[in-house]
């Protein structure tokens, strides 16, 4: 429940800084976005003992009239995405709530079920399994925005990317169905037929590099096609600035949605984006990147500000503690920000965004962006800096991805 403060440990006084084994920072009441009360002294309440070794399932409930027009859920849940899923999935029609409802504690992007003749039942035994409280409403919200399931494509390499694993995992739990997809899907093309989103995780998409030969070297570490099962070696190869890249650009262009989280924003790089990194500095007249005796911050809890206006994070709050591992940082610039071409999604606001773990010359992130959302042709790229789905856990960052996987 308690941040961690891990001291400034250097190899020694102006050098480099020792890696911690593991994350610096872990804290999970901040990764799942709730808050608590540290309790010191003895108190006493109408409470119920839990059997040992049972697991504690919260059941849901509808609140309000009792014969109403349709139903709300919260945005705020995660586990609204569940139940929605699930609806969708029964070909229940689900719309978002575009506006501010006046005398009611529900976030803009909740979601709204009109009255049918299956629907109550439907959604008593939704919230009942998921936990949600519903709202019954006697007359339906003013703006609505209709939406569908999308045809939703997760990247994945031979042998197992673990943050696509998890991903995978995340989206079985939360009801979403995917197609896990690998360099060659992509390669192949005509991937708007096929598509309406594509997520990308760290490792996915190869850094930016003018050197035919380190590109080439992608490409080590995967075995010999002869010496694995045929049935998987479809699985093989890298995805390329060469071959893949330009496929991307096609689907994007087409109106297409690509989530690039991690490392996999280095898409946005080779897209020719007008952004940069913004974690460098001038030395004799040449760009670098920040040494680590200037800047590190190894797996930590950094406090971030969000727009949680923007469809693309709606449910969340406007100050989000996000799991941050060395990750990106970006530079906007000015015209397209004034244009809208790129639209920041999270951003530091101060000079201290860390919560918890070790964060050293933090001074640097102050009004630097580490979410956007960028138009590229009919589609949009959104590139998520931190690791908004760290290891599962991240519960507080999850509708970050959330909140893209519809039409």
């Amino acid at each position: 429940f308690e941040p961690q403060d891990h001291p400034n440990d250097f190899q020694y006084p102006g050098g480099p800084p020792v890696p911690p084994y593991d994350a610096a920072g872990w804290t999970l009441a901040y990764q799942m976005g709730f808050q608590f009360d540290r309790i010191l002294e003895g108190f006493d309440g109408p409470f119920e003992r839990n059997p040992l070794g049972k697991l504690i399932t919260l059941k849901g409930k509808i609140t309000g009239p009792a014969s109403p027009k349709g139903f709300m859920l919260n945005a705020r849940s995660n586990n609204s995405f569940k139940a929605v899923n699930q609806l969708l999935k029964d070909g229940i029609p689900v719309y978002r709530i575009t506006n501010e409802i006046p005398g009611m504690d529900y976030s803009v992007g909740s979601f709204y079920i009109p009255a049918g003749a299956k629907t109550k039942s439907i959604v008593e035994k939704l919230a009942n399994e998921t936990g949600v409280e519903v709202q019954s409403l006697s007359k339906p919200p003013t703006a609505l925005q209709k939406i569908s399931p999308a045809k939703i494509a997760l990247w994945d390499t031979y042998g197992g990317s673990m943050p696509s694993g998890w991903i995978r995992w995340i989206m079985e739990q939360f009801n979403y169905s995917i197609d896990v997809i690998y360099p060659r899907d992509i390669d192949t093309g005509n991937l708007k037929s096929k598509y309406d989103v594509i997520v990308f995780v760290g490792g996915s998409i190869p850094a930016v590099s003018t050197s035919a030969s380190q590109n080439a070297n992608r490409f080590q570490g995967m075995p010999n096609a002869e010496t694995i099962p045929e049935e998987y070696r479809y699985r093989l190869g890298r995805l390329t600035v060469q071959r893949s890249v330009p496929e991307l650009k096609k689907f994007l262009e087409q109106g297409g949605k690509v989530v690039t989280i991690g490392s996999a924003t280095n898409l946005a790089y080779h897209l020719k984006l007008p952004v940069s990194n913004a974690l460098v500095e001038i030395e004799n007249g040449i760009e670098k990147n920040l040494t680590r005796e200037k800047y590190y911050v190894p797996g930590s809890i950094l406090s971030v500000n969000v727009d949680n206006r923007d469809p693309a994070l709606w449910g969340m709050k406007p100050k989000t503690d996000v799991y941050f591992d060395a990750s990106p940082v970006f530079n906007i610039a000015p015209a397209a920000l004034s244009s809208g071409e790129i639209k920041p999604l999270a951003w530091f606001d101060d000079t201290k965004p860390l919560r918890s773990g070790w964060a050293w010359g933090q001074s640097y992130l102050s009004d630097k962006v580490t979410a956007f959302v960028a138009k590229v042709g009919e589609g949009k790229l959104y590139a998520f800096g931190p690791e908004i789905t760290f290891r599962g856990q991240a519960h507080g960052t999850f509708k970050m991805l959330f909140n893209q996987l519809y039409k």
